[in-house]
């Protein structure tokens, strides 16, 4: 594969050139049709898995079946690194939400990396930092925020600015529910709600945030 298709991945951050070649001689890169899993909860760890196009979901099942959303990962992100270090089982799952191309390096080849390059390994702990505030701020929001509140973060968060206007990609209710534990029901009503409040617009599955009204709310 591609050695650009690696450079810009933040694990391999600060590694040489010569580095991310050898990389990405061990790199096989696979196509998965939307809606495919990739990696289920309590799975042995294999693989390293780095999102080269597409999009994925991290998820767990709760025992009544639903879906809790712990993030979404695009291009150049890369999930499966942690129980690859402590040999723990999978513990979430990974589902494709479009069609995707996701670059797979072997246990075996990823940890000989590890020992070569040092960088990889604070890389990885600046990974689990981050992956440790969102999980912090996923349990705060669901204990002491309104569904309102929480969607709100969740559009702010997921929003990107296209021309001039921050809009999300598109993204379904029932996606949004999930993400911020919540029912459909739920949700439907707080879009609404904040629809005619002018707070935000929806095209289709793609929602516009009124970037003023949203900063008051």
């Amino acid at each position: 594969m591609e050695v650009s298709q690696l450079s810009d991945t933040g694990l391999f951050e600060g590694l040489s050139a010569q580095d991310i070649i050898a990389m990405a001689g061990h790199a096989v890169p696979r196509d998965y049709p939307r809606n495919t899993i990739v990696l289920r909860q309590g799975e042995p760890p294999h693989s390293l898995y780095i999102v080269l196009s597409g999009k994925v979901k991290v998820y767990v099942n709760g025992k009544d079946g639903k879906e809790l959303v712990l993030g979404t990962l695009g291009p150049n992100g890369y999930f499966g690194e942690m129980a690859l270090i402590d040999d723990s089982p999978r513990s979430a799952n990974v589902r494709t939400t479009t069609e995707s191309k996701i670059a797979v390096v072997s246990k075996a080849n990823f940890m000989k990396c590890v020992g070569r390059n040092p960088e990889i390994a604070m890389n990885l702990l600046r990974t689990l930092a981050q992956r440790v505030r969102e999980l912090n701020d996923t349990v705060e929001s669901l204990a002491l925020h309104s569904v309102e509140d929480r969607v709100s973060r969740l559009l702010k968060r997921l929003a990107t600015e296209k021309d001039g206007k921050l809009v999300t990609d598109q993204i379904t209710q029932q996606e949004l529910a999930n993400m911020v534990g919540a029912s459909r029901e739920m949700v439907s009503r707080v879009i609404n709600a904040m629809k005619t409040r002018g707070v935000i617009e929806v095209s289709g599955k793609a929602i516009t945030l009124n970037e003023d009204m949203l900063a008051a709310h």
